[in-house]
């Protein structure tokens, strides 16, 4: 176990956040009775924040573009969010895994990769936009793409006011027709790939988009075939309804039949995949405000790409940083291996955002040890000098748990004998007794109940004169320090811990 505790996850109460530090501060004893020489380095949140921008992976919010204040958002990459989901990442543990997969939103679809492509002569341009959609039976009567302001498609580019085109186009995959790209809010970096299938004449939403600014209404699907005559043309918004028209070779299938024509046309010339699309949101991390004398250099035209991209033209301002507790967690994460020590709601919120965070970012170390912390109900005549520690030794972490008065009152009882262990000293032994090992077993593995357990029957045997080897001494003495912070001697020695605490 290492000596970096961080804390993730907001308490449901009072009780809940006492339990939470209790348990945090219990880790970070250990830590520091394992390797009292470590120092955690130096956070280092604009370089987090930098590494996030290089990987496309901040999303930008603002009622002003312009005067801000900007909310830094994070946005997990498809390939992390799969990664959690098939379990093909490092485990948290089985029980944490499970709870995270159940977290994550999913739905059935297809993914298409349309090609970019030179306005002036078609050819291609290298590289290409993907997008995700759970429906493309109008496919063929798209008209446009559109992508949110921070998509990777936009680099090199300076985002305006929305909506407004790119200036750059993409190749229809199943006809080969030039689609320009768009650049508008509305596209949610969240959703999907971040890209929009524009398809005006099968979708409401991008019927109105297509009238606001002047975007081809296309037909794809009909009940019937249209034609010269007026009384035959066809009304938008057609959904999910009818049979391919002005398809070519698949005129006359059914909305239905053309999910699959159209996608194995795709597959076989490498367009298209069939897939699930994984989702979670967007995590805020940062509010950036505008300040003479703030250490950010932010252009609001550039927006992310600030962090990555020179910044220092005429439009770039100075900015202060304000971090969540996530962005903080993140930078202390990054920089290390940790134990982590969560609230039970924040398995499926901010730990999971963390660890979607550090796949992002190719952190690879896996966590020390993952501590979800339940709520207490109660806790009724507890001594307040003893309730830290008795909400910290009352049940697992991850139990609910109900304190009682009597708790306190052993607690109370085992720091008299601490006081007499203290002054004493221990017999000589040729090898750890039995009772050393299990307390420190039971310590490696934040199991604090089960040490208190066992340091009560040590202190039994000080209590009715008993003698006690070295070795169960130290191990007794160590796991008081741990639990409730009593102190330790001067010329207490951790080197024979070392190894029992880190096995």
């Amino acid at each position: 176990m290492g000596n970096r505790t961080l804390t993730i996850g907001a308490p449901v109460d009072e009780l809940h956040e006492r339990r939470l530090k209790a348990v945090a501060a219990a880790c970070e004893r250990l830590g520091a009775l394992i390797d009292p020489s470590a120092e955690t380095p130096p956070p280092a949140t604009v370089d987090l924040l930098r590494n996030l921008a290089s990987a496309g992976r901040i999303a930008v919010s603002s009622e002003d573009d312009e005067a801000g204040p900007w909310t830094l958002a994070y946005v997990p990459s498809p390939a992390a969010l799969a990664a959690v989901a098939t379990g093909s990442t490092t485990t948290w543990g089985p029980r944490l895994d499970a709870k995270q997969q159940k977290a994550l939103r999913r739905a059935p679809g297809a993914v298409f990769r349309l090609p970019f492509a030179d306005p002036a002569t078609g050819a291609a341009s290298g590289g290409a936009v993907t997008t995700f959609t759970t429906d493309w039976s109008p496919f063929t009567a798209a008209c446009a793409i559109v992508v949110h302001p921070d998509h990777e498609a936009l680099v090199g580019t300076q985002v305006r006011r929305r909506p407004y085109f790119s200036g750059r186009f993409v190749r229809h995959p199943l006809h080969g027709d030039l689609l320009p790209v768009w650049v508008a809010d509305w596209a949610k970096p969240e959703f999907g790939t971040g890209a929009v299938i524009v398809n005006p004449a099968h979708s409401a939403a991008d019927l109105e988009f297509a009238r606001a600014v002047g975007l081809p209404i296309r037909f794809g699907l009909g009940d019937h075939e249209p034609g010269a005559d007026p009384a035959s043309w066809l009304t938008p918004p057609v959904v999910k309804a009818g049979m391919a028209v002005r398809a070519g070779r698949h005129d006359g299938l059914s909305h239905l039949q053309t999910l699959e024509a159209y996608l194995g046309d795709l597959i076989e010339a490498g367009h298209a995949d069939r897939t699930e699309s994984v989702s979670l949101g967007r995590a805020p991390l940062a509010v950036l405000a505008a300040d003479p004398a703030g250490d950010v250099s932010w252009s609001p035209t550039l927006r992310a790409r600030s962090f990555t991209d020179d910044a220092g033209e005429p439009a770039s301002v100075s900015a202060s940083l304000r971090e969540t507790p996530l962005l903080t967690a993140a930078t202390g994460y990054a920089a290390g291996a940790a134990t982590l020590v969560s609230s039970s709601e924040a398995v499926g919120g901010d730990l999971l955002w963390l660890r979607l965070m550090m796949i992002d970012l190719a952190v690879t170390h896996p966590p020390v040890l993952v501590l979800p912390v339940a709520r207490a109900v109660v806790a009724q005549g507890v001594d307040p000098q003893w309730l830290d520690g008795s909400l910290l030794v009352t049940g697992r972490p991850e139990e609910v748990v109900s304190v009682k008065a009597q708790v306190g009152e052993q607690i109370a009882r085992i720091a008299k004998d601490h006081a007499a262990v203290l002054a004493g000293s221990g017999g000589s032994e040729g090898t750890p007794s039995r009772a050393a090992d299990q307390i420190l077993a039971a310590l490696s593995a934040a199991d604090f109940p089960t040490a208190f357990k066992l340091v009560g029957a040590t202190a039994k045997t000080v209590r009715r004169g008993g003698t006690i080897g070295e070795s169960e001494r130290s191990a007794f003495l160590a796991a008081l320090s741990v639990l409730f912070g009593f102190p330790l001697p001067e010329d207490f020695s951790t080197t024979a811990l070392k190894g029992a605490l880190n096995r």
